[in-house]
């Protein structure tokens, strides 16, 4: 589903305007087919399976695929403002997805201090 998703965005328009998690609001999969097919009818809602923190960088794949519209390609997901991040965690710090840990560490350090 989730490469098919890239393939249905390099021949779609519509489909580009949408993240992963919007796509079934206008398309549906077919099983038999196994293909993203225009939704004629009906409503639902998305869902990207669950990705806990730890999993590493299948969490931060889960967060850019809330955010990115439209990606053809692994590539187009991991590239940001033009620049090619090598993992999913660098590419959401560039869309200021993650703050960075400074703050959990300012807690933990004044919680250790006293």
């Amino acid at each position: 589903m989730f490469t098919e998703w890239m393939q249905m965005n390099s021949v779609n328009e519509e489909a580009r305007s949408l993240t992963y998690a919007e796509f079934p609001t206008k398309f549906v999969w077919s099983k038999q087919q196994k293909q993203w097919r225009p939704r004629k009818s009906g409503k639902t809602i998305g869902r990207i399976t669950y990705a806990p923190p730890t999993s590493g960088e299948r969490y931060y794949l889960r967060m850019l695929l809330n955010t990115v519209r439209g990606p053809q390609n692994f590539e187009q997901i991991w590239t940001i403002d033009n620049v090619m991040h090598s993992t999913f965690k660098s590419a959401c710090y560039a869309l200021g997805l993650l703050d960075g840990d400074k703050e959990w560490n300012r807690t933990v350090g004044n919680s250790s201090s006293t």
